[in-house]
C-alpha cells in the first residue's frame, strides 16, 4: 500500500512529552495523560484554535484498564471539543504511523480540515490481567474451572475464596508482553524472530554492539545538550528522557555478552506520546500557519512475521519508488528508523548509505513506546531537520506480526 500526494498536506507542528522508563520519571502519568499532554503541546504550538481540529486519532497498543474511548478522554483532556471525531488507531508498533496516516487520508478526502494524530503507551501503568479460568489443578480446583468472584465495586471482582490458591492456578499476564510483543498465530515472541533473522543472515554481534552503543552516545549527548528540549512538552517536572544509567547498561553487557537482543542492544517498552497537526495548505494559509514541513507521501507493507526488521526498508524501497514513477524527488538526506533491535541497524545503514540515520540515537538508548513510537520518531526527524537544514527526510518503523510504515516529508520553507 502507498500513497503519493497530489495535494497539498501540511504538518504545522510536532510535540512529544519525554520517554520515561518501565516505573521511571513518568511513572504518575497513565497513557491518557502522556496524550493529552502530547495533544495539547502540538495544537498550542501550531498557534490553531482548538475548536477548529475535526479530527484525533492516537495509537495505543495496551488499552486495558484506561475506559471508554481513550483517545477522546485525551484529546478533551487537552482541552479539544468533545465534538471532534476520535479514533484510537491499533497496528502495534506501527499504530502512530498509521494514525497520521489515517488522518492525511481525511484531510484529502475532505472530511476533515484540521487534524491531530499521533500515539499514547504507558508501559509502567499497563494493568496486569488475570484469565477467567484456572489453568492448573490444585487441591480444590481443576483446570479449566472458571474463577471464584464476588463483586467489589461498579466495576471490580475479588477473589471470594482461597485467594492464594485460586492465584496460584491462574497467574498473571503482562499485556505489554503479550499483546504488543508476540505472534498468536505462530506462538512466538517478536525476540525470537530477531534472533533468528540475525542467525540466518549473518549478523555479527560485534555490528550490533558497535550501533547500539553509537545510539546511547548519542542520545547522551543530545540529552546532555539539550537537542531534544524544543520537541519535547514537559509532564510535570520531567522535561528530558529517560536514559539507562550507564552503569546499568555496562552491568548488562557484562552479563549477557553474547546476547544479540539484551537491554543493552535492544529497544525496550516505555511511556511516552507525541502527536502532530496536519491540515491543507491551503486551510494553513488561510489560518496564517506556518508549516514545519509537507507530506510527500507513505507507504506500508505486510509480511511474514519472520521477516518484520527488514520490512521498514521495504516500505522505504516502495516509497521511493513510487516518488520516483511520480516525477518527485527522492533526495533524502535524513532518517529516522525506528530500532527495535539493534539487528536492524546494520540493516539501515547498508539500505540507506549517505543518509543521516537517527542522528541523536534511537529506541535502543530512548525506549520504545509502543503506540507512539512513530509520532516521536517523526517528531524528532521534523525538529532535526530544521536543526540541521535538511530539505527531505523520511521515518520508518517495523511492527509486530511483519510489516512496516515509512512516511516521507519535505521542509515547507
Amino acid at each position: 500500500m502507498f500513497h503519493v500526494l497530489e495535494k497539498e498536506i501540511v504538518i504545522v507542528s510536532a510535540a512529544r512529552t519525554p520517554v520515561g522508563r518501565f516505573r521511571g520519571a513518568l511513572s504518575e502519568f497513565d497513557a491518557i495523560d502522556l496524550g493529552a499532554l502530547a495533544i495539547g503541546g502540538a495544537v498550542s504550538r501550531a498557534g490553531v484554535d482548538p475548536k477548529l481540529v475535526d479530527t484525533v486519532n492516537m495509537g495505543l497498543v495496551v488499552s486495558a484498564g484506561l475506559g471508554l474511548a481513550p483517545a477522546k478522554a485525551a484529546a478533551v483532556k487537552a482541552g479539544l471539543p468533545s465534538e471532534a471525531h476520535t479514533r484510537a488507531v491499533e497496528s502495534v508498533c506501527g499504530s502512530a504511523m498509521d494514525a497520521i496516516g489515517l488522518a492525511v487520508e481525511s484531510l484529502l478526502a475532505g472530511t476533515a480540515r484540521v487534524a491531530v494524530a499521533g500515539g499514547m503507551e504507558s508501559r509502567t501503568n499497563a494493568p496486569y490481567l488475570v484469565g477467567p479460568t484456572l489453568r492448573r489443578n490444585s487441591a480444590n480446583y481443576k483446570r479449566g474451572q472458571r474463577l471464584s468472584v464476588k463483586r467489589a465495586g461498579a466495576y471490580r471482582f475479588q477473589l471470594s475464596e482461597n485467594a492464594e490458591e485460586q492465584l496460584g492456578c491462574t497467574g498473571l499476564v503482562d499485556p505489554t508482553t503479550y499483546d504488543g510483543l508476540f505472534w498468536p498465530a505462530e506462538k512466538q515472541f517478536m525476540r525470537q524472530y530477531a534472533l533468528d533473522y540475525a542467525a540466518a543472515h549473518g549478523i555479527l554481534l560485534e555490528d550490533v554492539n558497535e550501533h547500539a552503543a553509537e545510539s546511547h552516545r548519542k542520545a547522551r549527548e543530545a540529552v546532555a545538550k539539550g537537542l531534544f528540549r524544543d520537541e519535547i512538552v514537559p509532564a510535570g517536572s520531567v522535561g528530558e528522557d529517560d536514559l539507562v544509567p550507564e552503569e546499568r547498561l555496562k552491568r548488562e553487557l557484562e552479563e549477557s555478552p553474547e546476547d544479540l537482543a539484551s537491554l543493552y542492544n535492544s529497544s525496550t517498552p516505555a511511556d511516552s506520546a507525541a502527536a502532530v497537526v496536519l491540515t491543507t495548505g491551503s486551510r494553513a494559509r488561510e489560518l496564517g500557519l506556518e508549516p514545519m514541513a509537507r507530506v510527500m507521501g507513505y507507504a506500508r507493507v505486510d509480511g511474514p512475521a519472520s521477516e518484520y526488521l527488514i520490512a521498514p526498508v521495504k516500505a522505504a524501497e516502495m516509497l521511493f519508488g513510487e516518488l520516483e514513477a511520480a516525477g518527485r524527488p527522492t533526495d533524502f538526506t535524513i532518517a529516522e528508523a525506528n530500532e527495535a533491535f539493534g539487528i536492524q541497524l546494520p540493516l539501515f545503514r547498508r539500505a540507506f548509505e549517505g543518509v543521516d540515520i537517527n542522528v541523536h540515537g534511537g529506541a535502543i538508548a530512548l525506549g520504545h513506546p509502543l503506540g507512539s513510537a512513530g509520532a516521536r520518531i517523526t517528531t524528532t526527524l521534523l525538529y532535526a531537520m530544521k536543526r540541521y537544514g535538511h530539505r527531505r527526510g523520511f521515518s520508518a518503523i517495523c511492527y509486530g506480526g511483519g510489516g512496516a510504515y515509512a512516511l516521507a516529508v519535505e521542509r515547507a520553507s
